[in-house]
């Protein structure tokens, strides 16, 4: 875990700042851990708490030609949510509920406004398409509705702008290819059919509270 740092491009400060709770391979030690961990509605602002595979630290330059999927919690109602969903988001990583080597690990972020989880992967240099068939499962094991804005930030734009957060790009699920114009724009520029970009205006349609997510400009997100 580690706490919000002002200025994210320090490479050697973060990692200083990283603190390892412990480490594991089976379920049981997971619990074992987390027994005594504080719970994720009980965390202070500005806490980043980070579930990584062995040998990886969580760090934008570690997987330069990756990125993270981002899910922003509303404050008002993660008290009552974020630790069911962070929860399931650890299991899940932790049974391989992917099916796919290149989730490297998942994120939980507290914040003043919003609250975050997010799962990382290793690269889309190969196989760009990995990264929408994991959105996909995201969206399956948190039970996400398909109206839900999801965020998509590359590692390599986290460098630049020092944030893993701020300027993320937006997606919504569509179950079939659709005519609007956002959805064939995305279609021509080879994204997925299943996950859209929202229209060009930069406004979403505001997701059921239940699902989790808050429909912000992009341009309004927070800094790391």
């Amino acid at each position: 875990f580690d706490r919000k740092s002002g200025d994210r491009r320090e490479s050697d400060a973060y990692v200083e700042g990283l603190k390892q709770a412990g480490t594991f391979n089976t379920v049981e030690g997971f619990y074992r851990h987390y027994s005594h961990c504080v719970r994720p509605n009980e965390l202070p602002p500005n806490v980043n708490v980070h579930l990584f595979r062995k040998g990886y630290k969580p760090m934008w330059e570690e997987f330069p030609d990756g990125g993270c999927w981002i899910l922003r919690i509303k404050k008002k109602s993660a008290r009552n949510h974020l630790g069911q969903l962070w929860e399931t988001l650890v299991m899940a990583c932790i049974g391989e509920l992917f099916e796919v080597p290149d989730v490297v690990g998942c994120v939980l972020s507290t914040r003043y406004k919003d609250d975050i989880i997010s799962i990382w992967n290793y690269s889309n240099a190969t196989n760009p398409q990995v990264r929408f068939r994991i959105c996909e499962k995201f969206r399956e094991i948190l039970g996400l509705n398909l109206s839900t804005v999801v965020q998509y930030k590359e590692h390599m734009g986290s460098m630049q702008d020092g944030s893993t957060y701020r300027n993320a790009r937006s997606y919504t699920f569509s179950v079939t290819p659709s005519t609007e114009p956002a959805d064939a724009a995305a279609l021509a520029s080879g994204l997925s059919d299943q996950i859209l970009p929202p229209a060009a205006t930069g406004e979403h349609a505001a997701p059921p509270a239940a699902e989790e997510a808050t429909s912000k400009k992009t341009e309004e997100t927070e800094k790391k």
